[in-house]
């Protein structure tokens, strides 16, 4: 089996290279390394096909039986820091759309749990989104095109909401990682933490290694559509600085502040029954062994990233 990873050198895609490589496949990167990073694919660099460019060059890397799109600006801040990036977004996803029906393969890309912000939990499958962020209207829009494909042309694709994504590899994404990193990197630096609100604000943490388990998962099954990747429970801020806390063994220095951010999403909490019932997907990995991974992991680097 032949796959393209886009964003395949960044947190997650370079999660799910690993796991193809180990599976078997052949696989071809794409990734433009704004928040990716080369090293992230040192240990198979010589056993994957590398080129560095947007999403939109997908067609150099020759033809593949599965696509996993994860060549995507990832993070709320990003788009209202510059709101452009929507259409760039969904752009560079029309040129994978193409290039999945020319070669006639499966395509599993990344939407966003983001989608479901001003709806109470637990967030399915069959809420339609508000109007509340630049980024939930690049992710949605990329959501309806892969389904109009499907129906003008045959594609095959599953589109997975992830939840809050974390574990080890963020440090590229500096400011954009996932709260659970950034608390690390604060710990470790002994610095203080910023904290928009009381803390009580909600994510359903899912490690990276259950999303990888559900791409794969998404790449092989027969379903076309929308699905949850989460845990179905979900940890205040508060609660999260605690579990870090009792790993490292060391208190975190906390700063409350006013929140600056128009729409904030207060809670992520993952209605996970289509997940499990049509792609047999359930997350495995414990938090707080999610977190002493992650936290080894980040012991490790010679720096650790110092943002804000």
């Amino acid at each position: 089996m032949n796959a393209i990873v886009t964003g395949g050198a960044g947190f997650i895609g370079s999660h799910i290279t690993e796991r193809l490589v180990k599976e078997g496949y052949s696989v071809s990167v794409i990734d433009a390394l704004n928040t990716g990073d080369k090293k992230n694919l040192n240990s198979i660099a010589n056993k994957i096909k590398f080129l560095k460019g947007n999403s939109s060059s997908i067609s150099k890397l020759g033809k593949a039986d599965v696509v996993f799109h994860e060549g995507i600006y990832s993070s709320s801040p990003m788009y209202r820091n510059n709101n452009a990036l929507v259409g760039k977004a969904i752009f560079e996803f029309i040129s994978v759309l193409n290039y999945c029906v020319k070669n006639k393969c499966k395509l599993v890309f990344a939407s966003s749990s983001s989608i479901y912000n001003g709806y109470p939990p637990p967030h399915n499958e069959e809420m339609v989104p508000k109007i509340k962020d630049f980024y939930t209207e690049a992710r949605y829009s990329m959501e309806r095109l892969a389904e109009l494909f499907s129906q003008m042309y045959g594609l095959e694709y599953c589109g997975l909401r992830y939840f809050s994504v974390y574990g080890d590899r963020e440090e590229s994404k500096k400011e954009f990682a996932n709260m659970v990193s950034q608390i690390i990197w604060k710990g470790l630096l002994d610095k203080e933490l910023v904290i928009y609100g009381d803390g009580t604000q909600r994510r359903d943490l899912v490690n990276v290694a259950d999303v990888v388990a559900a791409n794969l998962l998404a790449s092989k099954s027969k379903e076309n559509g929308i699905f949850n990747v989460g845990t179905g429970v979900s940890y205040s801020f508060n609660d999260t600085i605690e579990k870090v806390v009792n790993v490292m063994g060391k208190k975190i220095k906390t700063k409350n502040i006013e929140n600056p951010l128009k729409n904030y999403v207060d809670v992520v909490h993952a209605d996970t029954k289509k997940s499990l019932d049509k792609l047999g997907f359930s997350a495995k990995i414990n938090i707080d062994d999610g977190i002493k991974e992650a936290l080894d992991y980040y012991k490790g680097l010679k720096k650790v990233p110092d943002i804000f």
